[in-house]
């Protein structure tokens, strides 16, 4: 990555846009970022980081506190940085989350982040993100690096530039990972990891079914079933018990079907029995009831011969119904026929009292036609009237709007505002006066504030060598018991030797320790002899505590050169702060603090109140040019105002005199009074004309509905005359009908209810012969059956039937049972012999996929505890750290080296990617943690160089053409300051830009390129010089 151009705006210290344009650098590929302490040297890094990432550089920096103190409210916090990668340019936009002023009213609101990624394609940016997540992947993809990994590779923040050097094993790898981008490796592990658990997991599924197959096949105790062999001899074993089975349940089988047989013989006997019991009983009831039957066959044939009669008597009922219904309906139309008469003459009264009154009417008529003549000269007056109340108002408006006293009241207000605006002025010029002394506060307390961290970092240091001390105590009286343990088990252990020669003793031969033939007293095995291994193992545990310690002793040597650093800066701090506030002391120094806080905080209120009064003097201004617009504008409008009034008092003149000249030519000037005369007539006449139409109407349907009525009088008097001589005719029938049967007319009446209920005698009738015909047949048939069955000559108990059926059944569900336990163990075995099948082949994939696991992922048939792709990194690690020390020799005067640690025990490698510095004073090795502050920065600066040199030669890896390094210099003496320098210089043949913030004044000589920041009063401003 290659920085082409980086706009800030109301970002950390700057208010104004500041555009760095990174070709104006030329053919210099390293520069210097100089500038007072606090004036944003620090940020122009944090802005990089902060458009790529979202996020500033350093942890104690957070996102919301990146907006400037100095911008105003519309200002917005922006970052826009364009860089290259290789031939490709890309572009990031980023504004985080800020309260701004609101486009409309006052106040603030809330305006959330934002973020868009380009890239230049055809010589246009084009949109290629624009949401968090994809930005965040983008960038990644673009870079990658994630933060983290950026800034222990390309930016070397400001106290963080040792994170590479002291990272652990999985830090490194991961990173190591991302750059040389090694995922096909670990893919590779994963999926001969994934094939070998499969394959595994496989055979395990099978020895499970397996084992739950064998445990569900059916056996005994005594036999235990393991293989598949015992299933096949189970099997084998099963049949010559299934016939013995088989012959018991046939003969059980038999024994139940002959009692079958038996029990249904006494069944058809005993039931031929009771069927000629209840035929006969059945049989004898139908008998008792023939005197009953008897006598209903007469009354029916009684009845029947009465049809003829009751058919003609029904006829005469019917017609003489009909009669009385035609004799109502003609007295209803007789008394109908009567109230339409009356209505007839009621209608014709009130018409005739109408036709009275049309003389009148017309002559009301006349009368209305006269007055309405004269209705356009009414409507003239109206009008006329109605114009001049208008006119009249418009001078009573325009009267009351010519008022002085207005015109008064507005010039006295522009004075007014003329002294407001002249006493703002005063009181701003006051307040910029005063807020004149920020900027001198403020560094003061820039200084308190560095102080206060001093302070608190030399506390920090010193608990932290406090608890080294009680962990060096803690390690000395360890170290001393492990020497005291190592020391006794090998001084038993040299007693035991002579113990370990006895093997090697014979009869008549020399002893190999003191030469004698004879041998009396062969030593004994010690109650306490500690083997080679418990020896080895006490000494790897004093070898251990010797390393925490020396470890220990380093790091607590760095904490105490570190407190000795921190005291000459704090020494040099006091100093700055002596010269620059009087009265400060290291006693009064948290109270001076506040006391510049409270400052500040004025100050913070009193610009906030500058800002306000510069708002209200704008708005006074404004409302003062508003106010002598508008006196302007009143006089004028008092003129014309004026003008007006004059020319309607003319036109109310012409007006008066047409009402006049119309009032002379009317007889009555009351116009409602003329109003109310022709609205009463014509209501009257139309009131009159309604009537005389609904009275004519009613007249004419009166007499319409009388005609009808009468005709229906007529009809209905013919219709009872005809019916009454058909009447008369049916009765005479009727009297004939009953003569021909000798039977009287009350007899007649007195049968007739028996005849209605005909049809119930004909039914029970019906139901009493053909249940004697029904019950004669059954009788005849249960005779017949009864001489056909034969008593049986045997019999069977119950007892003795229900124990052969138990046994039957039984016997049955014991051969179902084992048939079905059979046919169970037959499905088992041959799925048993499926599963063995398989299994041979999947043991043999698994040995080798078991081999190939092993070796790909530290397995113990592999290179133990190393993968393949940490064995990979391994040795791409072994590259960098080469390519490093070319240049950490050179600045250490061939002292430090780095080294790869933490090797196996076997010897075959090497097994993390864990970091140590080879010191070649003392020829031991040990953590990269105990180096001092500028030892760590020399290695931490090689170790990167190494890195982006190892992963520029490796092709298509990252791009690492930019090195930031912020801060780390001043920890170096003169000399290494010299060959650091002269390291970086020889970089600049490689093309490589490096950026560096440092105030030893060496590099300001040193490096021709500088990025100048200036502090000012309004914010800080940045540009680019070549001396």
């Amino acid at each position: 990555m290659k920085p082409i151009s980086l706009t800030i705006e109301a970002f950390g210290p700057y208010r104004d846009s500041v555009t760095l344009d990174f070709s104006k650098l030329e053919n210099h590929s390293m520069f210097l970022i100089s500038g007072p302490t606090g004036a944003g040297k620090t940020s122009i890094l944090d802005a990089m980081v902060y458009a790529l990432y979202g996020e500033p550089s350093g942890e104690v920096r957070k996102t919301d506190a990146i907006r400037s103190d100095f911008a105003e409210p519309e200002r917005m916090t922006r970052v826009d940085f364009s860089f290259a990668i290789g031939d490709a340019q890309y572009r990031v936009e980023r504004l985080p989350k800020q309260m701004v002023a609101k486009k409309r009213g006052t106040g603030m609101r809330e305006q959330n982040a934002s973020a868009t990624v380009y890239e230049m394609k055809a010589g246009e940016w084009k949109v290629i993100a624009t949401s968090a997540a994809v930005i965040r992947d983008t960038i990644q993809r673009i870079i990658g690096f994630r933060k983290d990994q950026f800034l222990q590779v390309v930016l070397l923040p400001q106290g963080e530039f040792r994170k590479l050097l002291v990272a652990s094993t999985n830090e490194r790898e991961e990173l190591l990972h991302t750059l040389f981008r090694t995922e096909l490796y670990r893919k590779l592990q994963e999926a001969l990891k994934s094939a070998y658990d499969d394959e595994k997991a496989g055979i395990e599924e099978n020895l499970m079914k397996q084992t739950a197959l064998i445990q569900s096949i059916p056996h005994d105790e005594e036999t235990p079933v393991l293989t598949v062999e015992h299933v096949r001899e189970l099997l084998s074993n099963r049949v010559p018990h299934r016939d013995v089975l088989v012959v018991e349940r046939d003969r059980a089988v038999n024994e139940v079907e002959q009692f079958n047989a038996l029990r249904k013989e006494w069944a058809l006997y005993n039931q031929a029995q009771q069927s000629l019991a209840q035929a006969t009983s059945r049989l004898e009831l139908v008998k008792a009831k023939e005197p009953e039957r008897i006598q209903l066959s007469e009354k029916v044939q009684f009845l029947n011969s009465l049809s003829p009669v009751h058919i003609l008597y029904q006829q005469y009922i019917d017609k003489q119904s009909s009669l009385t219904t035609l004799e109502r309906a003609l007295s209803d139309a007789e008394k109908s026929v009567d109230t339409a008469t009356q209505h007839e003459t009621n209608c014709i009264e009130v018409h005739e009292a109408l036709e009275s009154q049309a003389e009148t009417i017309q002559s009301k008529r006349t009368t209305l036609a006269q007055l309405q003549q004269q209705s356009e000269k009414f409507d003239e007056l109206g009008l006329l009237k109605k114009k001049m109340f208008t006119l009249r108002g418009n001078v009573k408006q325009l009267d009351s709007k010519k008022s002085e006293a207005d015109l008064e009241i507005q010039r006295q207000l522009i004075k007014q505002i003329e002294v407001d605006v002249e006493g703002l002025r005063k009181r701003f010029q006051e307040n910029s006066t005063l807020l004149e002394q920020v900027p001198v506060i403020q560094e003061q307390l820039n200084h308190v504030h560095r102080y206060s961290e001093l302070v608190e970092e030399i506390s920090q240091v010193q608990k932290e060598i406090d608890i080294k001390d009680e962990t060096l105590a803690a390690l000395d009286k360890t170290v001393k018991e492990a020497k005291v343990h190592l020391e006794r088990l090998e001084h038993l252990m040299q007693e035991g030797r002579a113990y370990e020669l006895v093997p090697f003793v014979k009869d008549d031969e020399p002893c190999p320790v003191c030469g004698s033939t004879e041998h009396p007293h062969l030593a004994t095995k010690p109650e306490l002899y500690p083997t080679k291994d418990e020896v080895e193992a006490a000494r790897g545990i004093r070898d251990k505590a010797l390393q925490q310690q020396a470890n220990e002793v380093g790091q607590r040597d760095v904490l105490v050169g570190r407190m000795h650093e921190l005291s000459n800066h704090m020494d040099a701090q006091v100093s700055i702060l002596q010269s620059s506030i009087d009265g400060f002391s290291k006693e009064n120094f948290a109270s001076l603090q506040q006391v510049l806080l409270s400052q500040m905080e004025q100050f913070k209120t009193l610009r906030g109140e500058s800002e306000q009064l510069g708002k209200t003097i704008s708005d006074a201004e404004r409302r003062l040019s508003t106010a002598k617009d508008t006196l302007a504008k009143s006089e004028l409008a008092h003129n014309e105002l004026l003008k007006a009034l004059h020319e309607l008092e003319i036109s109310i003149s012409s007006v008066q005199a047409k009402i006049d000249s119309l009032s002379e030519s009317l007889p009555t000037t009351d116009i409602e009074l003329w109003r109310k005369q022709v609205t009463f007539l014509a209501s009257e006449i139309k009131e009159y004309d309604a009537q005389l139409t609904v009275t004519t109407k009613q007249l004419e349907e009166a007499r319409g509905q009388l005609s009808a009525k009468r005709g229906r009088l007529e009809i209905l008097s013919s219709q009872v005359k005809e019916e009454q001589k058909n009447l008369d005719f049916l009765h005479g029938e009727y009297i004939q009908s009953l003569q021909s049967i000798s039977l009287s007319e009350i007899d007649f009446v007195e049968a007739l209810s028996d005849f209605n209920a005909l049809e119930d005698f004909k039914s029970k009738l019906y139901d009493l012969e053909e249940a004697f015909s029904t019950a004669q047949a059954v009788y005849d048939a249960a005779l017949k059956t009864t001489e056909t069955v034969v008593k049986p000559s045997d019999t069977v108990s119950d007892e003795v039937y229900d124990a052969a059926v138990e046994r039957r059944d039984i016997l049955v569900g014991h051969l179902a049972a084992w048939d079905k336990e059979t046919q169970h163990i037959e499905t088992t075995l041959a799925s048993l012999e499926e599963i063995e099948s398989a299994m041979g082949e999947a043991r043999e994939k698994v040995a080798f996929l078991s081999r190939l696991n092993d070796l790909a992922n530290g397995g113990e048939q592999g290179f133990k505890n190393v993968t393949f792709e940490r064995y990979v990194l391994g040795a791409i690690l072994d590259e960098v750290v080469y390519a490093a020390n070319l240049r950490l020799q050179k600045m250490s005067r061939s002292r430090y080296s780095l080294e790869r640690s933490d090797y196996t025990g076997g010897g075959r490698g090497k097994q993390g990617l864990d970091l140590a510095v080879m010191d070649a004073f003392t020829g031991q090795s040990r953590p990269a943690n105990t180096l001092s502050g500028g030892e760590t920065f020399l290695a931490s600066m090689a170790l990167a160089l190494g890195l982006a040199d190892v992963i520029q030669s490796y092709a298509g890896g990252i791009h690492m053409d930019t090195m930031f390094i912020d801060e780390g210099f001043g920890t170096l003496d003169p000399d290494t300051l010299e060959l650091a320098m002269e390291t970086l210089v020889q970089l600049q043949s490689s093309g490589r830009l490096i950026g560096m913030i440092s105030h030893v004044p060496e590099l300001k000589t040193r490096i021709p390129a500088h990025l100048e920041v200036t502090r000012g009063d309004e914010g800080s401003t940045a540009k680019f010089v070549i001396n």
